[in-house]
């Protein structure tokens, strides 16, 4: 496959999926159909089915996908990131999807509570992502690893921020993991 075949394999599926999301937000859990989701996205119904399979909820399981393994890093490379320290390349991470998917936010904080498949592995993510913030700040207080997560959610998901303002909040990531180890 060449890059440019790659590209727009991804930009299929980032349109896909963020429509989906855009979809899912406005209309309600699952009020819309696969014809809307290929009307918005202007993705014939076959190749959302290619990438996604003919379920809605499979759409919704890889928009959970992306923020366990994209926003909360807890994909095998951004994990080696944290390992290393590289906060900052990171994040800038993080704000290229967020970019790509500016639906994300809305559906995390909309499902992250309800009883359910996607709330329940969503509340899992935070989880996982405390452990690993807990593994670079082994001292941190349960108090301490939510307002870590808290703070780095904000920094996530805040429109516009600079990459002056990210590196200020990796140097204080930093300065908090050196005093709680």
């Amino acid at each position: 496959m060449t890059t440019d075949e790659k590209n727009k394999k991804d930009d299929i599926y980032w349109k896909v999926l963020n429509c989906a999301l855009e979809l899912e937000f406005k209309k309600g859990h699952l009020k819309w159909t696969m014809t809307e989701l290929s009307r918005k996205s202007k993705i014939t119904r076959s190749l959302i089915y290619y990438y996604f399979g003919r379920s809605k909820m499979s759409i919704l399981q890889a928009a959970v996908n992306i923020i366990g393994e994209e926003f909360i890093g807890m994909s095998e490379k951004r994990i080696d990131m944290w390992k290393k320290g590289e906060f900052e390349a990171g994040l800038q991470e993080v704000r290229e999807f967020y970019d790509k998917m500016p639906y994300l936010c809305a559906f995390y904080l909309n499902y992250r509570e309800r009883p359910n498949d996607i709330g329940q592995a969503l509340l899992k993510i935070e989880t996982d992502f405390k452990r690993k913030i807990k593994q670079n700040a082994p001292k941190a207080s349960p108090a301490q690893l939510n307002t870590l997560f808290a703070v780095y959610f904000g920094i996530a998901y805040s429109p516009n921020v600079s990459h002056e303002e990210i590196k200020i909040f990796t140097e204080f990531i930093r300065s908090i993991f050196k005093t709680l180890q």
